[in-house]
């Protein structure tokens, strides 16, 4: 399944999933489980919804461009990289309106080289030149590390 869209990253591309309605449809779906919703900030590319569920909390993460969720363990808020998790039952509940990517799509090594001023990315994508470029900067090591990133 093709993942790495041209835009995922949020370099040169504008927001296309709106940040309202995810809080509308975490309100719908969880109601008082929603503890808060991280603010977006300009840095990251995905909107952010803490929740509590079965005693622990979960982050979940919404890509900014394409309706892709995924959904992490509790986290430092000002660590780059994310522990993500399946949660079954939260993925039944979303994908009525979403994506719901898997540990195992998003840990995938992201796999690139670089030969001159040409980037060859190994994995499936139709990721633009720009973004090409911030994955040298950056250095994700996965495609979960591309799809939701702080990359400005």
């Amino acid at each position: 399944m093709l993942i790495l869209y041209s835009g995922i990253t949020g370099i040169l591309s504008a927001s296309s999933v709106k940040e309202k309605e995810f809080k509308q449809i975490c309100y719908s779906l969880l109601g008082s489980n929603v503890l808060e919703f991280i603010e977006n900030g300009t840095l990251k590319n995905f909107y952010e919804c803490i929740i509590k569920l079965k005693g622990k909390n979960i982050h979940i993460l919404l890509n900014r461009h394409y309706p892709f969720i995924a959904f992490t363990s509790a986290r430092e808020l000002n660590v780059l990289y994310f522990p993500f998790i399946d949660e079954p039952d939260l993925s039944k509940l979303f994908e009525q309106y979403y994506k719901v990517l898997s540990v195992y799509q998003l840990n995938e090594p992201l796999t690139y080289t670089q030969k001159g001023k040409n980037i060859i990315v190994i994995n499936e994508n139709e990721l633009n030149q720009g973004e090409l470029k911030e994955l040298v900067f950056w250095k994700p090591r996965t495609i979960g590390e591309v799809v939701f990133n702080y990359w400005d």
